[in-house]
């Protein structure tokens, strides 16, 4: 548990900021009707779930009010990034009415996706030079950032891998995080994940989030249900007389990440796909002579434009923030994850399952 100063403190910090957020549309509702009717709405919504907050990656399960709350400030953030426009289309001659009107339904639409969206389906190609004719078309699926725990629990997780499931893969990738925190939800987790099937086979690396429990735990559990968990080490994938080397790093959060030791067993000339939960080891992994990186961890700031990959929460941590990047003959995905930490709410970092395709240059 946090300390009572910091919940305090936290909680203070949350209340500021979701007061500022819903000002302008609340002040502006309460104008256009000439009630102070809207300032109550919005109190009803977010004072239940304030002051049982407790710190940032608090997991306590969702529920109606809880859904409603995050669902209604996500609405209001889009309203206050909508009122300069709207304002000045106004001007411009645009109807009032319509204009308002407009802005409210993107505000509701955005708001109720930023809290109940499915995770979309991702598809891109890799071109990778001197590709085997044997790996050409070759599908590589990848789940990351799971966290499993009471806002992601078993059932949610389960569905995602028969959605993976579906897509007949030649191999599936967990790219790390794949839980919250604590040991309440381990065996969840492995059982869920345990049911991928991909023609040759499925890979785990571990996150950062994956040792806010016991690490060694959680890595027997998800072996037990013949996960291959890739820990600084490689294993080489045939299809014919084709060769893929499929490798895995540690966390980087706690050190235990060693590339060398995950590539040194490398068949040369095999082109390598490399799990990476932290997308800042790609600088690294290029120098390696890494084909493909699949990285997670941003969970592409999990708040940010819709549509602009860089304006997001994920900047303050990393430059490669969600998608795809290439640097000479190296890729880097990084997954914006299927799950959330913290507040449950993606608001223009939706959440994915991706599918890398792999082509001969």
């Amino acid at each position: 548990m946090p300390f009572p100063h910091f919940q305090g403190r936290f909680r203070l910090m949350a209340t500021l900021l979701v007061t500022v957020v819903q000002l302008p549309p609340v002040l502006w509702l309460c104008v256009r009707t000439r009630t102070p009717l809207p300032a109550l709405v919005a109190l009803c919504f977010s004072w239940p779930y304030l002051r049982q907050l407790e710190s940032p990656w608090q997991t306590t399960p969702r529920s109606g009010s809880t859904t409603l709350a995050l669902g209604w400030w996500c609405a209001c953030l889009v309203f206050d990034l909508l009122m300069l426009p709207a304002v000045l289309a106004i001007r411009a001659g645009a109807p009032e009415w319509a204009t308002w009107g407009l802005a409210g339904a993107v505000a509701l639409v955005l708001g109720g996706d930023a809290v109940l969206g499915w995770p979309r389906l991702r598809r891109r190609t890799v071109c990778i030079e001197g590709l085997e004719p044997g790996l050409e078309g070759y599908r590589i699926g990848q789940l990351s950032d799971v966290h499993c725990g009471p806002q992601v629990p078993e059932a949610r997780v389960a569905a995602w891998v028969k959605r993976l499931n579906g897509l007949d893969l030649d191999l599936v990738t967990v790219t790390g995080d794949l839980i919250t925190h604590g040991p309440s939800h381990v065996e969840a987790v492995a059982r869920a994940l345990g049911g991928l099937r991909a023609k040759d086979g499925a890979f785990v690396c571990m996150g950062n989030h994956d040792y806010f429990t016991d690490g060694e735990h959680l890595v027997r559990e998800l072996e037990r249900h013949g996960l291959d968990v890739l820990r600084n080490r490689g294993v080489v994938v045939e299809r014919g007389t084709a060769r893929l080397f499929v490798a895995g790093v540690d966390d980087t959060w706690t050190s235990r990440h060693d590339l060398g030791r995950a590539l040194a067993s490398r068949p040369e000339g095999a082109p390598t796909v490399l799990l990476a939960h932290d997308p800042d080891l790609f600088p690294q992994a290029q120098a390696q002579g890494v084909e493909l990186t699949l990285s997670g961890h941003t969970h592409g700031g999990q708040l940010g434009v819709p549509g602009v990959r860089r304006w997001s929460l994920a900047r303050f941590i990393t430059r490669w923030t969600a998608g795809l990047y290439r640097e000479g003959r190296s890729w880097l995905y990084v997954n914006r994850g299927a799950g959330t930490t913290g507040p449950p709410v993606r608001l223009g970092a939706p959440a994915e399952l991706a599918v890398i395709t792999l082509r001969r240059a």
